[in-house]
């Protein structure tokens, strides 16, 4: 997933005709964490970081991941999965955080 969302974010990027520095700002993240994140090198992105990410670039978590359009068509989508993404992206940050630790528990 990681090389596939690296991916994603540089093209929404690139479509939003952003360097790296500005995302990193907008995002409060490192712009050498985005680099790595770009290019696929990094193994290590919580739910707070991806939302951070969807956040400054305009879109959604769930486009972040699949690559598909924010407005695009979700339908293939089981409702379950839908509600969990609405869900993650409305929670503030340490509640995010909290179900983020809980994930890599479980993994």
């Amino acid at each position: 997933m990681e090389q596939q969302l690296g991916k994603n974010i540089a093209n929404r990027r690139h479509e939003l005709n952003m360097i790296q520095q500005q995302l990193a700002e907008l995002s409060n993240l490192s712009i050498n964490f985005i680099s790595r994140l770009e290019r696929g090198g990094s193994n290590d992105v919580s739910s707070t970081t991806l939302l951070r990410l969807a956040t400054a670039l305009g879109t959604s978590m769930d486009s972040l991941m699949t690559n598909q359009a924010s407005t695009g068509n979700n339908s293939h989508r089981g409702p379950q999965l839908r509600k969990l993404i609405n869900k993650l992206e409305n929670y503030d940050y340490s509640k995010t955080e909290h179900l983020s630790n809980i994930n890599f528990c479980l993994n």
